[in-house]
């Protein structure tokens, strides 16, 4: 069932993943299309060449928001067409395992063929041609899931994801993807996952998202891919300046985008790929240095935490007090009534 390459292992076509996790067995063409529409979206279903027996098989198995389908129509000689409208909150990573499948996605139509796998874009319409002896594995994911990820790992919301419409081999990011969807389906078919602990499922699932992003090209893979670096280039260094001379003054995203002299994409980019962080989180850590650095020296000076975050820039004091909290394990209060002990003391 699996197929060594270059030292990399992938299910071969020989049997179909996923086998004691089957959903539906049938011969009925018309109870298979009304399940697979359950499954995944309505969509339209014919066999063309003729109308011959089918054995239709699908299995099954989920991790979070994350369904793993091994699907074989079991159709000797005829053809199995699928007419997809936009699925708008899904995308499907289709991965063959035997056989060709003939895809038409928006304007770009291509073969899939074992060791490929490609993504099914959310906003196209999708028609795809099953020939003899076709077998698939798909990988359904949210588009919330997906670019809740990307957001987190770009420090902004970026525009609508789109992955590249073309089929990608298996070799190099793509194979990492391949093996882990097959390590964690041949752990849940074994019926004893630990995959689905509750302290593990989702950092399995967001692994998975992230290899995917790294695998397929999309619209956002300058960005994701961009190594990180010491050297930050002018417009960074030009906000963080902007940002230390103003500290204590209310300061907007427009303004840091206005000062850098770059588009607001660029200036994300600049600060998530040479400071490891966004414009916003900077100014905010800046923030809170500064404010650390006060509540230290408070117990003299007379001063209270609502003086210190004010006179730091925050606006929110309950925010403040959390984020104060979370950076340095103390709420500012304690950090200044520790330091006031100290001296009396």
């Amino acid at each position: 069932m699996l197929m060594q390459t270059q030292n990399h292992q992938y299910w071969d076509g020989t049997g179909l993943p996923l086998s004691h996790m089957a959903r539906m067995v049938s011969q009925d063409i018309d109870e298979v299309h009304d399940h697979m529409c359950q499954m995944f979206c309505p969509h339209e279903l014919q066999i063309t060449g003729g109308c011959p027996p089918i054995e239709f098989r699908h299995h099954q198995a989920s991790l979070n928001s994350v369904t793993f389908n091994a699907t074989d129509y079991g159709n000797p000689y005829g053809r199995v067409v699928v007419s997809i409208p936009p699925m708008d909150a899904l995308y499907l990573v289709q991965i063959a395992l035997s056989g060709v499948a003939e895809i038409t996605q928006g304007d770009t139509a291509f073969a899939l063929r074992p060791g490929e796998m490609c993504v099914l874009d959310p906003e196209e319409k999708v028609r795809q041609v099953f020939c003899e002896g076709y077998k698939h594995f798909t990988v359904k994911m949210s588009k919330e899931g997906l670019e809740s990820v990307l957001m987190q790992e770009l420090g902004f919301k970026p525009n609508e994801l789109h992955f590249s419409p073309k089929p990608v081999r298996f070799e190099g990011r793509s194979v990492a993807f391949a093996r882990l969807v097959r390590t964690i389906c041949d752990d849940l078919d074994s019926g004893s996952s630990a995959f689905e602990h509750s302290r593990a499922s989702k950092g399995v699932e967001e692994t998975l998202q992230r290899l995917l992003l790294a695998a397929v090209p999309h619209n956002h893979s300058d960005l994701f891919d961009a190594p990180k670096s010491v050297a930050a280039p002018y417009y960074v260094r030009r906000v963080e300046a902007f940002i230390n001379q103003r500290i204590s003054d209310p300061i907007s995203m427009d303004e840091m985008v206005s000062v850098s002299g770059v588009s607001a994409r660029s200036l994300h980019a600049g600060f998530r790929r040479f400071r490891d962080t966004t414009p916003m989180n900077y100014l905010k850590n800046r923030r809170l240095l500064l404010a650390h650095r006060q509540l230290l020296n408070g117990a003299d000076l007379g001063v209270t935490v609502t003086d210190v975050a004010l006179g730091c820039g925050f606006t929110h004091l309950s925010k403040f007090a959390r984020d104060y909290h979370e950076r340095f394990g103390e709420r500012p209060s304690e950090t200044l009534k520790k330091i006031g002990r100290n001296c009396a003391s």
